[in-house]
């Protein structure tokens, strides 16, 4: 298939200059975060899910719909590269500082060269909004804080939330080794023990409201506050899907039991069971 550059940048709302600049950099990341929900609905729903960035160009170009960090950052990437920047995809690990070496791979993120190191990334659940220089360092991305440092064995850390927040991924600046990729992709679509597997996740953007899907949870971050909202229904979470995220999942009536099994793990003290 042919990828077209001018159909991402529709995508993503951007019609403004494209140079391999910091500010078209961060502008392209914005409107990318905003537009293009972080979601696992296939991998839900056991559904099969590519390693490729055709399929990923298929799935959030053509189809409209989301993805998460191997579909996101593939064309992300590939969109920043066919403009002029120069990028490097990094194979980054989740949670590395609890799992160890074992979470490398779980995570595709960018690294950009312009003049410094820039790390982006629109696939960690769209939670970073621009590219992040590669220091030391706590930068805003309200309502969230990320805080980039460095780690004794050369990897650098990545804390959503701010400095030691418990999530976090682990990176070093050297290229991909796309073998591994491909292989933790492979099992996070497939191993029951993936928390891809387990839970229905979107996340999107709206400026400084940062929506978080987990299961029938939904929770809105603002700067200073956070609401949550619990779906009763299949009809009430298909509401959701389609009004925030703007997202449909076809099989929802059928996954509902497992949606529900998992939220009681999720949030055992959260009022309403929703199983009937």
């Amino acid at each position: 298939m042919t990828l077209d550059l001018d159909a991402y940048l529709e995508r993503i709302g951007h019609a403004g200059p494209v140079r391999a600049d910091l500010e078209t950099l961060n502008a392209l990341h914005e409107a990318h975060v905003n537009a293009v929900p972080f979601e696992n609905l296939d991998v839900h729903a056991g559904r099969p899910v590519m390693f490729s960035l055709e399929a990923a160009f298929d799935e959030i170009v053509t189809r409209r719909r989301g993805g998460w960090c191997y579909e996101m950052n593939a064309v992300f990437g590939w969109a920043l590269g066919e403009i002029g920047f120069e990028v490097m995809r990094l194979s980054a690990g989740v949670r590395r500082e609890a799992l160890g070496d074992e979470a490398l791979g779980n995570h595709l993120a960018l690294l950009v060269r312009l003049g410094r190191d820039y790390l982006a990334d629109v696939g960690f659940g769209s939670s970073q909004v621009h590219a992040i220089a590669l220091h030391e360092g706590v930068s805003d991305h309200s309502p969230v804080r990320m805080a980039l440092a460095k780690v004794d064995d050369g990897y650098w850390r990545l804390h959503e939330g701010g400095p030691g927040a418990t999530f976090s991924y682990d990176f070093r600046t050297e290229p991909a080794d796309e073998a591994l990729l491909a292989e933790r992709h492979a099992w996070q679509i497939t191993d029951p023990n993936s928390i891809f597997c387990k839970t229905l996740t979107a996340k999107v953007r709206r400026g400084t409201r940062y929506f978080i899907l987990r299961g029938r949870m939904l929770e809105t971050q603002m700067p200073g506050r956070s609401t949550q909202q619990i779906s009763d229904t299949p009809e009430e979470l298909a509401s959701v899907l389609d009004e925030v995220f703007g997202l449909e999942e076809p099989e929802l009536e059928t996954l509902w039991p497992k949606i529900c099994a998992r939220h009681r793990q999720l949030f055992p003290h959260a009022a309403r069971d929703g199983a009937g």
